[in-house]
């Protein structure tokens, strides 16, 4: 019986991939043939001469200059710079190809001058899924990169009954973020493939972000011409962070120039999407017209305007930005947005999707942005980068977590790109990875598959022996990270025991090759015991030495001791001083904090507070490690861990705030519970009681003081030998007396 993929026989027949799109694919049979069919796509680089290597560059932004001529007064960064990188190809192609595949395999392969064998990123084979389906049919996995992740039945017959099938994906863009596609093996590309992945082209091309924003501004010529479209952060206009500086979402001029640009994009090259994401590390400007909205009414108040203007000209083509740090929650400023905007909610931690309160969380978030687009609008991006150490400690496993996510968003999502694990062109760790890669491809083509049969065949047939040892192994890992329990040396250990308990009962077989990959990744038990009582003794000696702050009990702060910040990294005094004051008041702390400054009549105020001026107070009680709280000149506040970070957790604190000549001052009063009434209400209030010399509080006070555009100076009262305030081992000790 012949198996036939595309081809005049095919045609003849009347199967054709009339209506299979985004990797979905056809089998049908008859009475002595079966076709396996899908619609098949090679990329074609829409700009010319693309850039197939660093040498090129120089030529290719040439012609890039030479093609926006006449549609932007300045100029435009060159967006398909690094275009080589999505190419993968091989001096030795032919050959290795021959080897794997036999001579005849060079018939498969078009060719042209400036484009040698090889495939990109972007090609689509809905025909080679077809292919890869029925071999599943036949019992064949490839669980994991390379010849020890694949398992394949052996038969002394093949036996396929008839079938007569169309699959179409539920999700059409099912992309991991290759860092360098061009440079990984042929092996870990050719997983990808076999699992059904792909770019998501046909959806929205190859301008998919992230931070694509920073093609329109990040010119030279446009940040010298145009300064007025860049946000105004200590009185200047930011021209130069990363190289690109940092857009003001309220310059109507910016606004214009994104639309010329995807406009020309659109009508020069015909691609479906384009990508305006904004760079990284974003600040808000200062500017009267920014000054009170929020990162996510800025950045996506400008997403809205440049949609609208677009959608005018372009109502097929779609604008994609993404959800993500400061402005991943929806905006209270739009209701909707016009059809072509889609959401990228990114980096939402799917990992800890069993956690009720952060699934709850995004749920919410979901579905904010969801009633805010056109049906089946939105796209993740999870830049999955847990456990890049090398060796780990404790792995990052989550099948569970990743399939409620993908069921969840089945109808509401067009798909995703990320989950990676990657370093250097290659898997991190792909013992440990491969399975939540796996459940990942799988449950985007079929969300409601059933999950337990899936994992209960993947023990039985990739560990053999050891199955059961293996899915204690890894269900004790998922849950771990579910209870939070995943740092403690017993856990740590435990796992290891279950791992090693698992290497022996596979033996000196192919299924302990594939334990001891997993156990390689893992560092040696003396190592992890040695490392944690290593960091325990130091933080115990730092503690019985660090920085001692006496507090009153009582509301008159006046009779407390006045402590100086210091240099947070170096711990040497600094020029520009603050002070603070410390007490206990009828179960709350209290602290004033005195900011001495020779312009304090114009503090540096940002409405996401951490990109201006701004005090910050870490408590760690023996209840809780450890809450953070950012107060600014005005008094608002964010509570939670530093930075920009979305959190639940808010510490009521009542604020008073104060100017004088040369300082500004803020005085507050945090509320505390015991542990019974904080465990009622985790969200709300300081879990502990009162510290005395016995019981002590660790804490820290900081000051960010904004000397400049992108500079600022970092005080606190314990340094933590970093500019950062996340290091609760090094805070002072807090005493009320």
């Amino acid at each position: 019986m012949p198996i036939l993929l595309r081809s005049p026989a095919t045609d003849k027949l009347g199967v054709t991939d009339e209506g299979l799109s985004d990797g979905a694919y056809r089998i049908a049979y008859g009475p002595d043939w079966m076709a396996l069919i899908g619609k098949d796509f090679n990329f074609d680089p829409p700009f010319k001469p693309w850039p197939m290597g660093r040498k090129d560059t120089a030529e290719s932004q040439a012609a890039w200059d030479e093609a926006i001529k006449g549609h932007t007064d300045t100029g435009w960064n060159f967006p398909f710079r690094t275009g080589y990188k999505f190419r993968w190809s091989n001096i030795s192609f032919g050959k290795m190809m021959s080897e794997r595949y036999g001579e005849d395999n060079a018939r498969l392969w078009e060719t042209a001058a400036e484009f040698p064998h090889g495939f990109w990123e972007f090609d689509e084979g809905g025909s080679l899924n077809a292919v890869y389906a029925l071999l599943r049919k036949l019992g064949v996995r490839w669980y994991m990169p390379r010849e020890i992740g694949e398992t394949v039945p052996e038969m002394a017959t093949v036996t396929v009954a008839p079938i007569d099938e169309t699959s179409h994906p539920a999700f059409a863009i099912r992309g991991w973020l290759w860092y360098n596609f061009g440079g990984f093996s042929f092996d870990d590309i050719m997983w990808s493939r076999r699992l059904g992945m792909n770019s998501g082209y046909e959806k929205i091309g190859l301008l998919r972000g992230p931070h694509g924003l920073v093609a329109v501004h990040g010119h030279k010529a446009m940040q010298e011409a145009h300064p007025e479209y860049y946000a105004v952060i200590g009185g200047e206009h930011d021209t130069i962070h990363r190289g690109h500086g940092t857009a003001n979402f309220m310059s109507e001029g910016l606004a214009q120039e994104t639309v010329n640009y995807i406009r020309f994009i659109f009508d020069t090259y015909d691609l479906p999407a384009v990508d305006i994401w904004p760079g990284d590390g974003i600040m808000l400007s200062q500017d009267e017209a920014s000054r009170g909205k929020t990162a996510s009414e800025l950045v996506w108040g400008f997403v809205d305007r440049v949609a609208r203007e677009v959608y005018k000209t372009h109502p097929d083509k779609l604008i994609i930005c993404g959800a993500y740090t400061t402005y991943q929650i929806p905006p209270d400023n739009i209701d909707k947005f016009t059809p072509n905007v889609v959401v990228n909610i990114s980096n939402c931690g799917r990992s800890n999707s069993y956690d009720p309160e952060h699934w709850a969380r995004y749920r919410a978030m979901v579905e904010g942005w969801e009633s805010k687009v056109a049906p089946g609008h939105l796209m993740r991006y999870e830049n999955n980068r847990s456990g890049l150490s090398s060796p780990f400690t404790f792995p990052l496993i989550h099948p569970r977590a990743m399939a409620r996510d993908l069921r969840y968003l089945k109808g509401k999502s067009m798909g995703e790109r990320g989950e990676v694990a990657q370093r250097q062109m290659r898997w991190h760790a792909p013992g440990h990875d491969h399975l939540g890669l796996y459940v990942q491809a799988r449950f985007l083509w079929d969300p409601d598959q059933d999950l337990d049969a899936l994992l209960d065949e993947y023990y039985r047939v990739f560990y053999g022996p050891a199955a059961e040892q293996m899915q204690q192994a890894f269900e004790f890992a998922e849950e771990a990270r579910v209870q939070k329990q995943n740092t403690t040396l017993e856990a740590l250990l435990h796992y290891r025991d279950l791992i090693e308990a698992a290497r022996a009962a596979a033996g000196d077989t192919l299924y302990g090759d594939r334990i001891q990959l997993i156990m390689d990744e893992l560092k040696p038990r003396d190592e992890i015991v040695a490392e944690y009582e290593a960091r325990q003794k130091a933080i115990a000696e730092f503690r019985d030495n660090a920085r001692l702050a006496i507090g009153v009990d009582g509301a008159d702060l006046s009779q407390a001791e006045t402590y100086e910040l210091r240099d947070i990294s170096t711990g040497e005094e600094v020029e520009v001083k603050t002070t603070f004051r410390v007490g206990w008041d009828q179960d709350a702390i209290l602290f004033d904090i005195k900011c001495y400054d020779p312009d304090a009549g114009n503090p540096n105020i940002t409405s996401d507070i951490y990109s201006g001026d701004y005090v910050a107070i870490s408590l760690e009680t023996p209840e809780f490690s450890f809450y953070h709280i950012e107060i600014n000149p005005e008094g608002e506040v964010i509570d939670g861990n530093p930075g920009p970070k979305v959190r639940t957790w808010k510490s009521l604190a009542e604020v008073k705030t104060e100017r004088g000549a040369d300082f500004w001052r803020v005085q507050a009063r945090i509320p505390v519970v015991g542990v019974e009434e904080a465990e009622a209400d985790p969200h709300h209030r300081v879990a502990g009681y009162k510290p005395t010399p016995e019981a002590p509080w660790y804490f820290n006070v900081g000051r960010n003081r904004m000397l400049g555009a992108r500079e600022a100076e970092l005080q606190t009262f314990s340094p933590t030998g970093k500019s950062n305030w996340r290091v609760p081992v090094r805070f002072g000790r807090l005493e009320i007396r």
